[in-house]
């Protein structure tokens, strides 16, 4: 009885043992599809697409070469301020070199230039040769919007507020087109610094140009309303004619007091009739006719300020073109300073190109990048492959 019972329980532990090991077989043959899956998946996602990758950087990918330039915009200004900006960080204030900055930054990616570079160097069917690979070329087909687009990727370029400078990269798939398209891009950029300064130039003339102009219209027209009125009137200076003959008035009247007083003393010793007092009357008379006459043509307003006449009505008349004459001179004199101010603030408000860095030809081709492409390739499959592994096999837990 004894040896029956120690059987019994080594029987029960090795059952116990094969029914362990046969769980055991049960659970990994459950999760044998699950590994198999996961590994397939790894493959898929990220091993093949990491080694179709290496294969076009390494074998398949055309060489593209850069060709990099630098400048900046500067003006003509001696001295600049410091705003409050450049109180606090020490840098002066740049004024508009930096909005034209900007506005060149803007040109380098614009489609105007794209054009231009295009009849001049001819990119499209460079960018679009068969012996580039289908990934890095451009299509024959390409719109203008196309073209924009894959020139966009072409070009790179950085821009320092504080200095000022500017510097970009453009590729080409030869070393010496690279340099042709780079120094194309700082000609045609130096265009457009010369146009922007030439039309800020003008933009600040415009106004005082045009006040000149309509001063020396007024002034012109001063002139020959003065230059009418002598012609007509036919008299140089009617103030000056009738100054000159109010004083010959005053002449004769004073040759008259001396011919009454004479008159007068000899009627004290000599009869009415005696023939020196009657010349002494008519010279009186004479006198008194030509004074009359005298004032008659000068006007009796002049002298003792009675109703207008046509004399005074004509001095009145050229005191005010003489007015306005001397208003217009005054007028267009200042207009010309102006101008001439305006002139020389323009001269110095000028912006110019000043380039630091001309293009060179490479001798090595910069891109693309293999090694660093296919390390951030490989690391963004992995990485995208774990956490979409992590999501896949969460969900279907929650699920089961």
């Amino acid at each position: 009885m004894t040896s029956a019972n120690n059987k019994e329980p080594s029987q029960q532990g090795k059952v116990l043992t094969l029914s362990n090991i046969a769980e055991t077989n049960d659970a990994n043959s459950a999760y044998a599809p699950r590994r198999n899956k996961l590994m397939y998946s790894f493959i898929l996602c990220v091993l093949l697409p990491f080694i179709l990758a290496a294969i076009y950087y390494t074998l398949i990918a055309t060489d593209r070469y850069a060709a990099r330039a630098g400048f900046s915009i500067r003006g003509m200004e001696t001295s600049s301020g410091i705003d409050g900006i450049g109180a606090l960080t020490g840098l002066a204030s740049s004024g508009s070199t930096t909005s034209d900055s900007y506005i060149v930054l803007s040109y380098l990616k614009s489609r105007e230039l794209v054009e231009d570079l295009d009849d001049q160097l001819d990119l499209k069917r460079t960018f679009s040769a068969a012996d580039v690979d289908l990934l890095s070329r451009l299509s024959r087909k390409a719109t203008v919007e196309d073209f924009l687009y894959y020139w966009e990727k072409r070009i790179q370029m950085q821009f320092d507020p504080a200095s000022g400078i500017v510097e970009f990269e453009v590729q080409s798939f030869s070393p010496e087109h690279a340099r042709e398209i780079a120094a194309a891009v700082l000609s045609r950029t130096q265009l457009l610094v010369n146009e922007l300064s030439a039309s800020a130039r003008k933009d600040a003339l415009k106004f005082a140009r045009e006040e000149v102009d309509l001063q020396e219209t007024r002034l012109r027209d001063a002139l020959t309303a003065v230059r009418d009125f002598r012609a007509s009137e036919q008299s140089v200076d009617p103030s000056a004619s009738a100054a000159l003959e109010i004083e010959l008035i005053s002449s004769l009247e004073a040759q008259l007091i001396d011919v009454n007083a004479r008159i007068t003393a000899l009627r004290q010793t000599l009869d009415e009739n005696a023939p020196s007092l009657a010349a002494l009357r008519r010279n009186a008379e004479a006198l008194e006719t030509q004074i009359l006459e005298r004032r008659g043509a000068v006007g009796n307003d002049v002298l003792n300020g009675s109703g207008p006449s046509e004399v005074t009505q004509q001095l009145a008349r050229y005191e005010e073109l003489m007015v306005e004459r001397s208003l217009a001179q005054q007028a267009y004199a200042s207009a010309l300073a102006s101008l001439e101010q305006a002139r020389r603030d323009a001269d110095r408000q000028q912006r110019y190109l000043a380039v630091h860095l001309h293009p060179q030809v490479a001798q090595s081709a910069k891109y693309p990048r293999v090694m660093r492409n296919l390390f951030v390739l490989g690391f963004a499959l992995l990485a995208g492959w774990g956490i979409g592994a992590l999501l896949t096999y969460s969900v279907r837990d929650h699920l089961t």
